[in-house]
């Protein structure tokens, strides 16, 4: 189970416990540069290419004798799922991914797309930026690190926004790939120009009434991102989106010329609440249509958001068990 950003092997904790308890083995470590991996030598960027990502979780499940095994993704955690089907399909019985659909790997046509939306949003009145171009610069980590509210107060910030418990998240289709269309998102997606994510999240804190109620994501939980955040840092989980919208990076995938579908037995989940779906207008039809020629189907979870495996657990593993059930295992 590869978790997404940001996030933690933690955020399985909930699925791990129903999986485990109906007999499967299951493994869910934190992905390179979060929580307790370990770096030996300086991490270029080139390490956080997804074609480094997928092998990790190659390398790790041969070094533990797993020859072939289920894969579940959430988030940014999909993204990496998706191109290890494509590179190693012979280590898989089936696919889900969650929150971040996939319609195939890049190609020339759409290396430059999000750099030409991204100035599209900034020539708009009142001028915005696309979320992973500032995931990607220079500002993201200290803004994040050192933000006035606090680490604990920033994430809760950050989890409630997109969830949910924010009613005012309640996702459609978008018309184009235009700035104009994808600045109908909310500012967790399309941020204002002039702010950085820690101000953004700040003008959307849960009160603490909500707080009280939430009972996907307690106090302890949100404690132990903190502290291993705290420890390990995100300028390294950072470098996934830098690494994502590097034109010398993206080169290497394109050069290998990567076939466009698998046919592993797959499945999408979401939270109906999640504009995750959304956000890259046709990925989900190209995605149902085209990648996944062996589609078991899109499994929208009620009344959950972004965090859905952590939001709706049961559910969530409801989905899974079903595909496992339907391909025989």
């Amino acid at each position: 189970l590869l978790h997404g950003f940001p996030e933690l092997s933690y955020s399985f904790r909930h699925l791990m416990y129903l999986l485990a308890k109906k007999g499967y083995y299951c493994v869910a470590p934190d992905q390179r540069g979060f929580g307790k991996t370990i770096s030996k030598k300086k991490n270029t960027l080139s390490k956080f290419n997804v074609l480094n990502l997928t092998k990790d979780v190659y390398e790790f499940a041969k070094k533990i004798n797993i020859v072939k095994f289920h894969l579940v993704g959430h988030d940014f955690g999909s993204y990496v799922c998706s191109y290890f089907a494509i590179l190693y399909p012979n280590s898989l019985y089936s696919l889900t991914i969650m929150s971040m659909p996939f319609s195939g790997p890049i190609t020339n046509k759409n290396l430059y797309k999000l750099d030409k939306l991204n100035k599209e949003l900034n020539k708009l009145k009142p001028k915005k930026k696309h979320y992973q171009y500032y995931f990607s610069s220079k500002n993201a980590n200290a803004n994040i690190m050192n933000c006035e509210q606090g680490l604990k107060n920033f994430f809760r910030a950050y989890f409630h926004f997109k969830s949910y418990d924010y009613r005012l998240n309640k996702p459609f289709v978008l018309k184009s790939f235009s700035a104009k269309e994808v600045s109908k998102m909310p500012e967790y997606y399309i941020m204002k120009y002039n702010l950085g994510i820690s101000q953004t999240v700040k003008n959307y804190m849960p009160s603490v009434e909500e707080i009280k109620n939430c009972s996907w994501l307690k106090n302890k939980d949100l404690e132990y991102y903190v502290k291993n955040f705290k420890i390990r840092g995100i300028k390294e989980p950072l470098k996934w989106y830098k690494a994502m919208l590097s034109n010398k990076e993206n080169l290497k995938i394109i050069e290998l010329k990567l076939p466009d579908s698998i046919n592993i037995p797959s499945i999408f989940i979401a939270g109906e609440a999640d504009w995750g779906i959304y956000q890259k207008p046709r990925e989900l039809k190209k995605m149902e249509t085209k990648f996944f020629s062996n589609y078991f189907g899109t499994k929208i979870i009620k009344e959950a958001g972004h965090w859905v495996q952590q939001e709706k657990p049961k559910e969530t593993y409801n989905c899974i068990i079903n595909l496992i059930k339907s391909i025989g295992y």
